[in-house]
């Protein structure tokens, strides 16, 4: 018996070993406290920390204030913040040294009357302290001053068409440099509503697509108008954030994608942005985002059933962009061409860790975070490899290839491993036209398209050296050849003219 029980205990440490294996083996990812990019293989691979832990505002210590669900922020180019307190109703205003200097819970209408929020869940101030609230549950959007006086409040169009909604719930609003305001609202799903600086409706602008499979596609060309009309599950997915650049690009968020188009366009390398969490629109509402990594960005690539969830977008120096994973906690860095930088950040208890990650921005080069469930500010500030990348994609954004070059060369030297560090290193030296160099990083990385490009600047630039010999040296045969020409014509004058003055004189 004892015989037995110690086979079936060998046997069951023999499986639990094996499963244990099978699981390592099947899905190696470096996540909880550690940076990580992903090869080209889309394989995450450790590199050293890009941000770190800096410190954190508790909300909860604030005076006579019982801070229970903050679910939006907003920072100012001036470095000051603003929370959204949606139990509370209420904007909590802090300045660039992040101390609470003001709390806004009631507002005085135009005509003189007091009105309070209604669980918000967005906030926008202007450069010119002009606020724009989503007033959720209130159905409004209210603008107003710094002191809470209103001047304008949006309320349900009455021309909104393509929807049936009875009530009109805004949940994230922006604005740009004229005054054109952006919102978000829950439950439509026809793009970002925008509105004249006025309040009128202007229509929607960047509607999400929706990618149908092909059964879908085939039912809708065998249906009735009425039969399309009931197909309301294969509509366009709503946005859940929107950020506005400098430039008044308009930038949106959207998570509800399902998992398989998400893993189709991962595994088949589709950078076209038919499916993407993410859109930087222009004011044509055209989708103008750059995408020429390996991979589009989407978050993790390494999952089964639970993608990243992107609830948020900071827009940061230099043209770089981070995304906010909701799901996990995480935030994925990329430059200006979609190329993944760096991902750090995660869930837990330790000091740096979020509980429910609900917004980012940027205060200069230092990322802030927004944690409702633990109700406090986290800031990150970026560590000597994470300014080495952010300065040298300034750098190269800037045309400052030299000094671009010799970052990267840092770069490479702290992260081996790092593709892009080779890719940054060839694309400093195509910018100078040293083609030769650059083919041998993007030889390095195995940027065979990067590599394609420069061999065939390489070849045009030879040509244009050989050009001029073969030009001098064509021109100079032609030359030549008329001068002989011309020399024996000359020749045979004299010759002919000399015969005939001789036959004169006889």
């Amino acid at each position: 018996m004892r015989k037995i029980k110690c086979k079936l205990r060998i046997g069951l440490m023999i499986l639990v070993f094996m499963i244990s294996c099978v699981e390592s083996f099947a899905y190696t990812d470096y996540t909880e406290e550690q940076s990580y990019v992903y090869n080209r293989l889309g394989k995450s691979v450790k590199i050293p920390a890009a941000y770190e832990y800096k410190n954190s505002v508790n909300l909860k210590r604030l005076e006579d204030m019982d801070i229970t669900s903050p679910v939006d922020m907003f920072v100012k180019q001036t470095g000051e913040v603003f929370i959204v307190e949606a139990e509370l109703g209420a904007i909590l205003c802090f300045n660039e040294n992040l101390e609470l200097v003001d709390i806004l819970k009631e507002f005085t209408m135009p005509n003189g009357e007091t009105t309070t929020l209604k669980k918000p869940q967005g906030v926008f101030v202007s450069e010119s302290d002009v606020m724009y609230i989503a007033d959720t549950e209130n159905n409004r959007v209210l603008v107003c001053d710094r002191d809470g006086k209103v001047s304008l409040e949006i309320v349900k169009p009455s021309n909104l068409l393509g929807t049936d909604l009875t009530s009109f719930l805004p949940v994230k609003v922006v604005a740009d440099s004229a005054g054109r305001i952006s919102i978000i609202a829950r439950n439509i799903n026809s793009g970002i509503m925008q509105f004249s600086a006025e309040g009128s409706f202007i229509g929607y602008t960047g509607a999400p697509s929706v990618k149908m499979d092909a059964f879908t596609r085939l039912l809708r060309k065998f249906s009735t108008d009425k039969q399309k009309a009931q197909m309301q599950t294969y509509v366009p997915t709503e946005y859940n954030n929107i950020k506005i650049d400098q430039k008044n690009f308009i930038w949106g968020t959207i998570s509800s994608i399902s998992v398989n188009n998400l893993l189709e366009t991962i595994n088949s390398q589709d950078v076209s942005g038919a499916v993407t969490p993410i859109k930087k629109l222009n004011t044509m509402g055209t989708d103008v985002l750059r995408r020429k990594g390996l991979f589009p960005p989407v978050g993790e690539l390494n999952f089964i059933d639970t993608p990243s969830k992107i609830t948020d977008v900071a827009i940061g120096p230099n043209n770089i962009y981070s995304l906010l994973d909701n799901q996990k906690g995480r935030i994925f860095t990329y430059n200006n061409d979609g190329i993944l930088l760096y991902v750090f950040g995660s869930k837990g208890t330790k000091k740096g860790n979020s509980q429910t990650p609900v917004a980012i921005d940027y205060i200069g080069d230092e990322i802030v975070l927004l944690d409702s469930g633990l109700c406090q500010l986290v800031i990150y500030e970026p560590t000597t490899y994470g300014k080495l990348l952010i300065d040298a994609e300034g750098h190269y954004e800037d045309g400052n290839y030299e000094m671009a070059n010799q970052l990267w060369k840092q770069v490479a030297e702290l992260n081996s491993n790092f593709g892009y560090a080779y890719i940054g290193l060839g694309n400093a030296e195509y910018s100078t036209e040293s083609y030769e160099e650059a083919m041998e990083y993007y030889e390095y990385a195995d940027d065979s398209v990067s590599y394609s490009k420069a061999k065939e600047k390489l070849r045009k630039k030879g040509s244009q050296k050989i050009f001029p010999i073969v030009f001098i040296g064509v021109v100079g045969l032609i030359i030549v050849f008329l001068s002989y020409k011309i020399i024996r014509r000359v020749r045979r004058y004299i010759r002919g003219e000399g015969l005939y003055r001789r036959e004169e004189e006889e």
